[in-house]
């Protein structure tokens, strides 16, 4: 074994032991809350709350990309854990498969978000994650931290439940291969709306600068979240691609269960 598999090897393992140290940690479980909307969840679009203090969450993201006539698939188990007021830490390990990238686990990550104030009539909700993307991928090389904005503001006070998101982050790559960016930036305008008691719809507008200079994605996403029972979430999406360099269209899928 390499240099390179070991330090994959490493990396995954501590991040395994992060979890397993979460799933243990002494816990009240916590309801699921459908309004809380996650990254892949079934959208790009993420709010500016954390899950509540203590709270720990398992989440399951697949997503399905057609791109240039080649197939995408990813899986991307997740842990949060409430480890602090407004405070949420996040774990994850994707794993791809398909004819558009190479077959295995894509690149780890670890992130916290802070959420700074709960909305009111005039001022939305602002929250900032911190976190970085680990080379457990094949191809891949370098740590690339990266640093999301997030807004949340609901609109007016009817039962529905409208509200409008803005998500702005930035990643840097700090082991820039031929042909790829320095730096990366995405951002994300989305709308919410209460269905009825147990269902939510998503929809929002998603840029994001690929690794690959001068390719840049935008893709229009619409989908749903339906509490299924009181910890659990399930979610479904699908989303076109608006450009050249986007997909041609994704279909998500995720399942959020608390613990």
């Amino acid at each position: 074994m390499n240099i390179q598999k070991l330090k994959r090897t490493g990396i995954i393992a501590g991040l395994l032991l992060g979890l397993t140290a979460i799933i243990s940690f002494p816990k009240t479980a916590q309801a699921a809350d459908h309004l809380n909307l996650e990254e892949g969840l079934p959208t790009e679009v993420e709010d500016a709350y954390p899950i509540p203090y203590k709270g720990i969450e398992l989440q399951g993201v697949t997503k399905y990309d057609r791109i240039n006539g080649k197939d995408s698939f990813v899986i991307e188990p997740r842990v949060e854990y409430g480890i602090a007021p407004n405070t949420q830490a996040t774990i994850s390990v994707p794993f791809q498969f398909g004819s558009a990238e190479d077959d295995g686990i894509g690149d780890a990550g670890v992130e916290f978000l802070y959420n700074f104030n709960a909305e009111s009539l005039k001022t939305p909700a602002f929250a900032v994650a911190v976190g970085a993307d680990f080379p457990t991928g094949s191809d891949s090389a370098g740590v690339d931290p990266k640093v999301k904005l997030i807004m949340t503001k609901t609109l007016g006070a009817g039962t529905n439940l409208d509200r409008l998101h803005l998500n702005v982050g930035y990643t840097y790559n700090s082991s820039k291969q031929s042909g790829e960016r320095s730096n990366r930036f995405k951002a994300i305008a989305g709308y919410s709306r209460r269905l009825g008691s147990s269902t939510i719809l998503v929809t929002d507008l998603a840029y994001e600068q690929e690794e690959e200079k001068n390719e840049d994605a935008y893709i229009l996403e619409l989908g749903i979240r339906q509490q299924a029972t009181p910890l659990t979430v399930w979610s479904v999406g699908a989303g076109i691609g608006l450009t050249d360099d986007s997909p041609d269209f994704r279909i998500t899928g995720g399942i959020q269960q608390s613990l």
